[in-house]
């Protein structure tokens, strides 16, 4: 499931019918279940990242401080002598595997965004509903 999929879904699923407001009250708790089931699943997803990140972030600290087992620099050498935290921190933040991750991170957290959108206005569709019918009665004369 990524964030495309999850915006046409909640395209098609936002529109409410306006000759069966009955059935659109209804649905609300189906709606809420269905994206809340997606809100957990991306939680939980950037939970698991960030411990990994944390994890890939130990390992690469002792690969450029130059701690690392030594069959890590046989696959991938590494001749530089950093000294500084915050030479070692540079190092760190562009490694490639470290950015990478971190994208995924920051994708989650777009998704988990978007999901909070959609909750919130499932959360507020009863009044929508209820605002909609109340227009139509006033277009009637009622």
């Amino acid at each position: 499931m990524n964030l495309e999929t999850l915006q046409e879904m909640w395209r098609k699923d936002s529109v409410i019918d306006t000759d069966l407001y009955c059935e659109e009250s209804t649905k609300i708790p189906q709606l809420h279940m269905r994206y809340m089931e997606f809100f957990n699943t991306f939680s939980l997803m950037k939970k698991e990242r960030e411990l990994e990140m944390r994890r890939m972030t130990k390992e690469k600290w002792l690969y450029y401080k130059g701690k690392a087992p030594a069959a890590k620099y046989k696959e991938m050498p590494f001749d530089l002598k950093l000294t500084t935290k915050e030479e070692i921190s540079m190092f760190i933040d562009a490694d490639e595997d470290i950015t990478k991750l971190q994208y995924k991170i920051d994708y989650i957290e777009t998704v988990l965004a978007f999901l909070e959108g959609v909750l919130r206005q499932i959360n507020n569709r009863n009044f929508q509903i209820k605002n909609a019918i109340e227009w139509e009665k006033f277009k009637s004369g009622f």
